[in-house]
């Protein structure tokens, strides 16, 4: 019950503000301004008109440069007045007390649709930073439009979780400079929020090198892919776990004591994916479905160590680890599609002749490749490889987790958790549970056989250091 209900007063309805979609797609011109900015501080974007407001919220937080840590609303109206109406993500839509649309089932042209009309956005409940957004301008769209670029804009946006501090607080404090705007920034930034997938939080542009002593980044240029999520790392704890990783990486003794495993280990670790190159052979005829023959998945997952409850004769739709495990053989460039076919790649049948070739393949490409701008899946591989390659034999993906959340990401804007790792991130991890003996491998395992291990480091000794 609400306050003016406890007196007997029933609150009319919210108004019904949105309209019908436009028939055709156009360009909108918005103004984005930060209320209350003095100078002020706002954007101009060019963004597609059949954009969902999910959409548009990720594009202002590549806009503003902020992080998705908190709540935010849409509305026509104020938003939080009563006789607006909302359109709310997704904590309010389940937990909130306001009743509003999902801002994904919502289109920018459902709420703007003339040059003058006007939305609010307000993000973070807390420091409450409301932005009016003002239809500008109008024109057709073209097939090389992209889905949204900032064109102009003036000022740093106040940094994120900074409860509306003084200038001299935020210099103090942030290394913050007001003046601040780099339009190619900008959109990087943007561009990083549209690549991520729905429900991840990409982590923003990388800074240079803080807080580090000499001898530290030398380590870090040693290293470099690991530079960018120990930068955007909020957590210390987390940051001095990375700094000690990567010093058991670069020392002479890297596994804590643990033996490198001999020639025959490491050909008997790969034995799995040896046995499903040579089943492939001159290559097999998929399933209707895409899936491999019931009969060499069935093989197959036997040798992966599959339990008698975890095979299955109805095929690999039916053995989840088998799928993944042969899905990340195609990543790792052992196998590929073709007209319905699964074939071995020239380095998969180098590999069925010599088991060296075949680990020094996985050794090279392992290793993610550097994107353009941060990616959930490219720092969780990283991070993966990092604790397979220094731990003594326990896999830590809980930690992984942590520093990944401590470094930016979200999943449905809750903290990273270890499966998320793995299924929403890094194939990688699922070939590395499998690169070890027969007895030793397991699904979802958290442990590193030897062998894994040392792919994981020889893979990470791999990278270019600067």
């Amino acid at each position: 019950m609400d306050f003016m209900s406890s007196f007997g007063y029933e609150r009319p309805p919210r108004p019904v503000r949105r309209r019908d979609r436009l028939a055709e797609t156009y360009i909108f011109q918005l103004r984005i301004d930060l209320d209350g900015a003095r100078p002020p501080i706002w954007r101009r974007i060019e963004i597609r008109s059949d954009v969902s407001l999910l959409t548009l919220h990720r594009v202002i937080q590549g806009a503003f440069e902020w992080y998705d840590y908190h709540l935010y609303r849409f509305s026509l109206g104020h938003p939080f007045s009563w006789d607006s109406e909302y359109f709310l993500c997704d904590y309010d839509m389940t937990d909130g007390e306001d009743e509003g649309t999902f801002v994904d089932d919502v289109r920018l042209d459902e709420t703007l649709q003339e040059p003058g009309d006007k939305l609010n956005y307000v993000y973070d409940y807390g420091d409450s930073w409301h932005h009016s957004i003002k239809l500008e301008k109008v024109r057709q769209a073209m097939p090389d439009d992209p889905i949204a670029v900032c064109i102009a804009g003036r000022r740093a946006a106040p940094p994120e979780d900074s409860r509306g501090m003084t200038e001299q607080e935020l210099l103090d404090e942030f290394d913050f400079d007001p003046a601040y705007f780099d339009l190619d920034e900008i959109n990087e930034a943007i561009d990083s929020w549209l690549v991520a997938p729905a429900g991840f939080a990409p982590a923003g542009p990388v800074p240079e090198l803080f807080g580090f002593d000499q001898e530290t980044r030398t380590l870090i240029a040693q290293f470099p892919q690991f530079k960018s999520i120990l930068n955007q790392c909020q957590d210390q704890q987390a940051r001095s776990e990375m700094i000690h990783r990567l010093e058991i990486l670069a020392s002479d003794d890297p596994r804590s004591g643990r033996p490198v495993p001999e020639e025959p280990e490491l050909v008997d670790s790969l034995s799995a994916v040896q046995l499903l190159l040579d089943e492939i052979g001159t290559g097999v005829r998929l399933t209707s479905a895409g899936y491999l023959p019931p009969k060499i998945a069935f093989r197959f997952g036997e040798e992966l160590g599959l339990r008698d409850f975890e095979l299955s004769t109805g095929g690999e739709s039916k053995m989840l680890a088998v799928m993944h495990v042969r899905e990340a053989l195609q990543q790792v460039g052992l196998l590929r599609k073709y007209k319905g076919d699964l074939l071995l790649t020239k380095a998969a049948k180098d590999g069925r002749e010599t088991t060296s070739l075949l680990w020094n393949h996985l050794a090279a490409r392992l290793l993610p490749s550097e994107p353009s701008a941060r990616t959930f899946s490219h720092d969780a591989a990283l991070l993966s490889l990092l604790f397979a390659a220094t731990s003594d034999d326990g896999f830590e993906l809980q930690t992984v987790a942590e520093i990944l959340t401590a470094s930016g990401w979200r999943i449905n804007h809750e903290p990273v958790q270890s499966h998320d790792v793995v299924f929403q991130g890094s194939w990688q991890t699922i070939l590395l549970w499998y690169i070890a003996p027969k007895d030793q491998r397991a699904w979802f395992n958290g442990t590193v056989s030897p062998a894994a291990a040392e792919l994981a480091r020889a893979t990470l000794l791999t990278a270019k250091s600067l």
